[in-house]
């Protein structure tokens, strides 16, 4: 059996040369008589070389091939331009009568594995040998039998393959010293050569202070590689078994470049669902996107631009609470059973509006006017809340299931309402930033901190922190650019106390805009009471900043106009 299996296996493969164990023996051949191979790359600088040859002559002797009455050279070409710059009239050489096949694996394996060849090269050889083919335009050579041939481990040979990968410029920068064998497989295996100039760019900028010529941190490249562009492929927004997506690339999960395919390449700690060609992975993004929007405008629904969607979400991942809009893949908890916006509307959804969140997540919405209306027809009652519309996506944490929370009563001066509101928030913004700073003048081993952050996380309710604290904080931020991402180059400037109180802030900010049974919510006041902040100071301070506010914007309109007059 297993001699009929390897027969079958092997059959059709190239049988490779005689070796002959006898050496060959060396001559000396003219150095005018000697032309260079076509195939023999192009030789790098050689003054050491040539300083050693004038010193201590030719040691190991290169070898050619009988081309009519002249030679050609198979490997040794280096050495040949060293004798010929030194002034030799003669080279030692082995003289052998090889096909140009032949010639070109020996000029291959030898510049492959001399002592000291740079990865660039190695790869390049590798390359150069599988790329061979015999005379019926079979290759000569696998990745395995390359492996026995240079007696390397499979495994070491498809590492440096994958250096091929590289594009010009980061080939330049590896034999700059600025990548070194470890950090330039991790680039060419998870960078995309369409994307390789901009990575090396974006590598020089983040370790600007390393000097020039050096190499870059490896741990810190390796992170940055991989949270820049390396995609986990089990949070795709889109099928990873649809292979009519992106037609040419196919699925997802049969792909060569998904890291689960590559076992040479990867090894067990790395994911098995990661996407290592980002270029491919945007273009099923987008692909999607298209897809879904295609959806809706079959529909008669709207698809909303980047500049609407970013005011739909305020420049959030989440809907306001009070948004005109719900998601229809969002849990309608006012609403029986609990169960999505979709499900519950069924065939009676009105037209659907197309619309993508500051993450570039697309979500399919409808006005929650619209939706309340056709539910209300429909004969479905809702469970109404404490300070929230029908409808709204925020749920109640102090209430038991089915338990219909007393609506508040509607205030009876609707001024006086919007003047409480401002008031309210206003606090709570004084009382956050007062917070901040008690807990910034606390020392590093304080635990009032660690207690509020786990108290505020699991207990907080919903609110978009993030945006918040972005603008309590006064941070700029560019267009289209996510609050998230203003907050998160803000804490890479921040250590310690600062850093903390940042946390805090976002933890404590979670929740402190939804009070079920009190004017300011239960982990604000415990935060507030944790440092010894007086709630009712902070009220009347606010109150009183508030009322100079209204009072300076009304002496400016009353001088606007008089100016008009």
């Amino acid at each position: 059996m297993k001699a009929s299996a390897t027969a079958k296996k092997t059959k059709g493969a190239v049988k490779p040369r005689p070796v002959s164990l006898e050496p060959v023996p060396v001559r000396l051949v003219p150095i005018g008589d000697i032309d260079l191979s076509p195939r023999n790359r192009t030789a790098r600088n050689i003054d050491e070389l040539v300083a050693s040859v004038r010193e201590h002559g030719i040691q190991q002797p290169i070898k050619v091939r009988p081309q009519g009455s002249r030679f050609e050279i198979v490997y040794g070409e280096r050495r040949y331009r060293a004798a010929k710059q030194a002034g030799l009239k003669e080279v030692p050489a082995t003289v052998e009568d090889l096909t140009d096949e032949e010639a070109h694996e020996l000029r291959i394996v030898e510049n492959a594995c001399r002592e000291d060849p740079h990865p660039l090269e190695e790869a390049e050889a590798y390359e150069a040998l599988l790329a061979m083919k015999d005379g019926r335009g079979r290759p000569l050579h696998t990745a395995d039998t390359l492996a026995k041939l240079v007696g390397r481990s499979p495994q070491y040979v498809y590492s440096r393959l994958k250096l091929t990968a590289l594009g010009p410029a980061m080939r330049d920068a590896f034999w700059k010293g600025e990548l070194t064998t470890t950090t330039a497989f991790l680039v060419a295996r998870a960078v995309p050569p369409a994307l390789q100039d901009e990575a090396l760019s974006e590598l020089r900028k983040e370790f600007e202070d390393h000097g020039e010529g050096e190499p870059f941190p490896a741990d810190d490249l390796a992170y940055l590689v991989e949270q820049r562009y390396l995609t986990r492929l089990d949070r795709a927004q889109f099928s990873t078994d649809d292979a009519k997506l992106v037609p040419e690339a196919g699925a997802c999960t049969k792909c060569p470049k998904r890291t689960g395919n590559q076992p040479r390449l990867f090894s067990d700690e790395t994911a098995a669902d990661t996407c290592t060609d980002l270029v491919c992975f945007r273009k099923k993004v987008a692909a999607h996107h298209e897809r879904l929007a295609s959806e809706v405008r079959a529909k008669g629904g709207t698809v909303l631009t980047e500049q609407q969607s970013n005011g739909v979400f305020h420049g959030g991942r989440q809907l306001p609470w009070n948004s005109n809009y719900v998601e229809l893949d969002a849990v309608c908890f006012d609403g029986p059973e609990r169960r999505t916006w979709r499900r519950l509307l069924g065939d009676l959804c009105p037209t659907p509006t197309f619309a993508t969140d500051a993450g570039g997540t697309p979500r399919a919405l409808v006005g929650k006017a619209e939706a309340l209306a056709a539910l209300a027809a429909a004969g479905v009652e809702f469970v109404r809340r404490r300070d929230s519309a029908p409808g709204t996506q925020d749920d109640d944490p102090d209430a038991e299931d089915g338990e219909a929370p007393a609506p508040r009563a509607p205030p009876a001066d609707p001024a006086a309402a919007r003047a409480a509101a401002e008031l309210r928030r206003a606090t709570i913004t004084n009382l956050l930033s007062a917070i901040v700073a008690a807990a910034q003048a606390r020392p590093a081993d304080d635990s009032t901190f660690a207690r509020l952050v786990f108290d505020a996380m699991v207990h907080g309710g919903y609110h978009d922190a993030v945006a918040d604290a972005v603008k309590r904080r006064g941070l700029e931020r560019e267009k289209g650019f996510s609050p998230e991402a203003a907050l998160t180059a803000h804490a890479n400037e921040l250590e310690g106390s600062a850093l903390r109180a940042l946390v805090l802030e976002l933890a404590v900010g979670r929740g402190a805009y939804f009070a079920w049974s009190s004017r300011y919510s239960d982990r604000l006041t415990a935060a507030a009471a944790a440092y010894g902040i007086d709630v009712a100071a902070i009220e009347k301070a606010t109150a009183e900043e508030l009322a100079q506010r209204r009072a300076d914007r009304g002496a400016r309109k009353s001088r606007k106009a008089a100016a008009s007059r």
